[in-house]
């Protein structure tokens, strides 16, 4: 039992209080949260996922989701970085019965955190599962790992890296290596404009080894795609973060209204908490924060049920797949849209001192409007528009 296994305690309430502290001024001097990620190692926030008996909390697939929007409240940065973790227990969990799956969890049960290496900058389109990093063959019966990665969110505070790469027999396999064994290198260069200390920068695999147990899956290109909600859990993740933000969003809005001694000369009230249409705005932002929440948990249970609906041979059900997808999707178009809005509307609550960089609230949009960014929204829309007319398939890919 961990103190995350029931949200209403006032541990997990100071843990998140702690972790929010100094949120504000982390981003503001560029200060990587390396206390905090322990902290919450420490409470096992990574083992929520696990069932008892092999030493976690046993939480749902929404329980899950909302402890990751409590986080995101308090720090988005945090939040965001245990994202590839999550998925690499789900996949543990579903192919339980594989040899080495469960050895993974006993790591994870004793608080080791996994990150990846998937993405690539280049030519390649995104979301092919083409990849120039290679995982060759070595004379020890083990093999050969040398690539470089981007956008390896998560890495820099890892203890362990899952790891994308084509092989020589025309294949793609997932690895996972050791964060600190020889050849890798974890550079801490990302020089994004919002979620600046997440560890999304290169990693370099010269020459690593790769253990014949630490290969994970290959698959051959262009085998038929089996339905899968492993991609989806992954992209909803981020827009939990997103709800988490307008939370904060909802929180700094209240202290900025009252921190304000003065208003305006033709204003409706003299104190601004006492404005109606500041009141007005403070509640529309508060329902937008509200009603994010309330999609990402719903758009979650599709993901649990299509995750409970698991056969022996690892395949969810394919409708329940297909719900889930769509709706994790119709959950990004609709936070593209409003997320970015809220966090200019909270500067509109404060005026010029809202600007003030001290303050940093220009921290939620550019949080934001970075995490929007992972993929295209206008594709995602699309799909759901074509599924609706015409029940044209889901993109098979990472990005859907």
């Amino acid at each position: 039992m961990t103190i995350l296994d029931d949200p209403r305690t006032t541990a997990w309430a100071d843990l998140l209080a702690d972790i929010g502290a100094g949120a504000k001024d982390r981003d503001l001097e560029d200060v990587n949260p390396f206390d905090q990620v322990v902290a919450l190692k420490r409470a096992g926030f990574g083992t929520l996922r696990l069932p008892a008996e092999l030493g976690g909390s046993g939480l749902t697939v929404p329980q899950l989701f909302s402890a990751v929007i409590d986080v995101a409240r308090a720090d988005p940065v945090v939040a965001h970085i245990f994202r590839t973790h999550f998925w690499f227990v789900e996949e543990r969990l579903r192919t339980l019965d594989q040899p080495g799956s469960r050895a993974w969890l006993e790591k994870v049960a004793e608080g080791k955190i996994f990150g990846n290496a998937f993405s690539e900058k280049g030519s390649n389109a995104v979301g092919s599962l083409v990849f120039n990093t290679r995982l060759t063959p070595a004379r020890d019966g083990g093999y050969t790992l040398t690539g470089e990665k981007f956008y390896s969110t998560g890495t820099l505070f890892s203890d362990y890296l899952t790891v994308t790469a084509t092989t020589d027999h025309d294949s793609v396999a997932i690895v996972i290596v050791p964060a600190n064994r020889a050849g890798v290198e974890i550079v801490d260069d990302w020089d994004g404009f919002g979620q600046r200390r997440t560890g999304t920068g290169t990693t370099r695999f010269q020459t690593v080894t790769v253990l014949p147990e630490e290969v994970l899956s290959d698959t051959p290109y262009g085998a038929e795609p089996v339905p899968s909600v492993q991609y989806t859990l992954l992209q909803l993740y981020i827009h939990a973060v997103v709800a988490g933000i307008l939370e904060n969003i909802v929180d700094d809005g209240i202290a900025l209204l009252r921190s304000r001694e003065r208003s305006f000369s033709h204003a409706s009230a003299a104190s601004p908490t006492d404005d109606p249409l500041l009141q007005r705005q403070l509640g529309e932002l508060a329902s937008s924060a509200y009603i994010a929440r309330a999609a990402v948990l719903d758009a979650a249970a599709a993901i649990g049920a299509a995750i409970d609906s698991t056969g022996p041979d690892g395949v969810p059900d394919a409708k329940l797949v297909v719900e889930a997808q769509l709706q994790a999707a119709k959950v990004k178009v609709h936070l593209d849209d409003i997320a970015p809005r809220a966090a200019t509307k909270l500067l509109e609550l404060g005026g010029a001192s809202a600007a003030s960089r001290q303050r940093n609230l220009d921290r939620h949009w550019r949080n934001i409007r970075t995490i929007t960014l992972h993929n295209p929204v206008g594709y995602k829309a699309r799909v759901v528009g074509q599924n609706l007319l015409h029940g044209t398939a889901i993109p098979a890919n990472a990005y859907f």
